[in-house]
């Protein structure tokens, strides 16, 4: 089972990688599948390649209820 987190893009390098940052931690991300990512959008990441780009309000409640679970300790 995979578990997508939302990450915000910091940087974008020739439409081929950029740069995200979740919980105070940085990653270098493929854009291969998805090279119209910009900064400050939001993304979801697998095996090292951005595979969705979401809305803002999509990741809020991505990680509200990641919070939750965490919380409830069911994760």
């Amino acid at each position: 089972m995979c578990v997508a987190i939302p990450y915000k893009v910091l940087e974008v390098k020739h439409n081929s990688w950029a740069e995200i940052k979740v919980a105070g931690t940085r990653h270098k991300v493929s854009l291969q599948l998805f090279p119209e990512v910009e900064v400050d959008n939001w993304v979801l990441v697998n095996l090292g390649s951005v595979v969705a780009k979401i809305e803002d309000d999509e990741a809020r409640e991505i990680m509200h209820l990641y919070q939750e679970i965490a919380e409830a300790g069911t994760l």
